[in-house]
């Protein structure tokens, strides 16, 4: 029987939040992280997958009706009773189903914020050599002392069970990064030029945990440090 090759991305590429998790990850971790992106493994299912959407079109609802959110859930609790479906995808309703709900525990933190649709079709931002997917999953727009500003929101809904200061710390970096990370993409790939950027309207949306960051209103740091990362990345990408 042929054993098939693992797929190989060519030049060094990364996802917004494989980027973070490298920026905040040990010298052998971030072997592993590069490792993994690029020999990527097809997983058995995409997790979260059916309410991305929904989600997407409950926040840039100005009134912020809960019927996409309704319908979804209504759907996936089918989904999940369902035994010709197998465990992975019963698992995944199951688990989706707690995102919804969490996101409508956290509604009042993101009730100022104005969202809407962003375009379906995004370019990649590309940092220091290396191709970052930093999807933009909605838009943000604000008028701040008659500025017209705009800023991109990228949600997280990855769980994990550790609760100390340590993983708290960890993800409030992490979620400060793939803000930055936003605010990279939307002023690099999806501008507008009735508007003006702004940091406070680059989102990292943790919904699982229930958190909001936004991009440092000063991130030349983090800029600067996530361009050292990619160089890093860069020159990792044909040894591993």
């Amino acid at each position: 029987m042929a054993v098939t090759a693992p797929k190989v991305v060519a030049g060094p590429r990364i996802s917004a939040n494989e980027l973070a998790l490298f920026m905040v990850s040990s010298d052998t971790s971030r072997i592993s992280i590069v490792r993994r992106s690029k020999y990527p493994q097809k997983p058995p299912i995409i997790r979260y997958a059916r309410i991305r959407e929904p989600i997407r079109t409950f926040l840039s609802d100005p009134v912020r009706k809960v019927n996409p959110l309704v319908t979804a859930e209504q759907m996936l609790q089918q989904l999940a009773a369902d035994p010709s479906q197998k465990q992975l995808a019963r698992e995944d309703a199951r688990l989706s189903i707690e995102v919804l709900h969490a996101l409508q525990a956290m509604s009042n933190k993101l009730a100022s914020f104005d969202f809407y649709a962003a375009p379906q079709k995004q370019p990649k931002l590309t940092l220091s050599g290396v191709t970052v997917s930093a999807h933009a999953d909605l838009m943000l727009r604000a008028a701040t002392k008659g500025k017209q500003q705009y800023g991109a929101a990228i949600l997280r809904m990855t769980q994990d069970d550790a609760d100390t200061d340590g993983a708290k710390s960890k993800r409030s970096e992490m979620g400060q990064y793939v803000a930055t990370l936003a605010r990279l993409h939307a002023e690099a790939n999806l501008g507008d030029k009735s508007r003006e950027i702004a940091n406070k309207l680059c989102l990292s949306i943790d919904v699982q945990h229930r958190e909001v960051f936004q991009a440092p209103a000063s991130s030349s740091r983090r800029i600067s440090n996530l361009q050292s990362a990619c160089i890093m990345i860069a020159a990792l990408w044909p040894t591993v």
